[in-house]
């Protein structure tokens, strides 16, 4: 079985999904695979505590990693817009959510159990939205185990 959902431009590093997918899950209410796959480059699917100030840590360390302004007026070479082949002029400069996505997944495999996603005590599925200006699609995909 395979689904799409949709989220609307959000402002928010992490967006809990758990609950959309476990619904999801529960309707099909087999035993087997769940992925969430992301569409973009620039969003991804993440597995992590659902802990504001750990999402704050990550947000310090990616802000300290990839800075949206390089120091020293230093460009990340991906915003050097002129110079790029197939680019419309108003394309986003957003070179540094592309970098901080290197930390992240396109996709992440939950196993389910009956219906159940068959995750940890702590383990909540987030999408990470590291260029928030626009909606988004990811595609869900059940697989069931024989």
């Amino acid at each position: 079985m395979m689904e799409e959902i949709s989220i609307k431009e959000s402002f928010k590093l992490f967006s809990n999904i758990t609950e959309i997918i476990q619904e999801k899950a529960a309707n099909w209410n087999k035993t087997g695979l769940v992925n969430i796959f992301s569409q973009h480059t620039t969003s991804f699917v993440h597995i992590t505590e659902d802990e504001t100030l750990l999402h704050a840590d990550i947000r310090f360390f990616l802000d300290k990693t990839f800075p949206k302004q390089k120091q020293d007026n230093r460009r990340y070479l991906h915003d050097l817009i002129s110079i790029r082949k197939d680019v419309p002029v108003d394309e986003r400069i957003n070179a540094f959510s592309h970098m901080r996505g290197l930390f992240f997944s396109n996709s992440i495999s939950v196993p389910v159990k009956n219906g159940k996603l068959n995750i940890g005590k702590w383990q909540s599925i987030f999408i990470v939205e590291l260029d928030p200006i626009r909606d988004r699609k990811y595609i869900v995909t059940f697989c069931e185990s024989k």
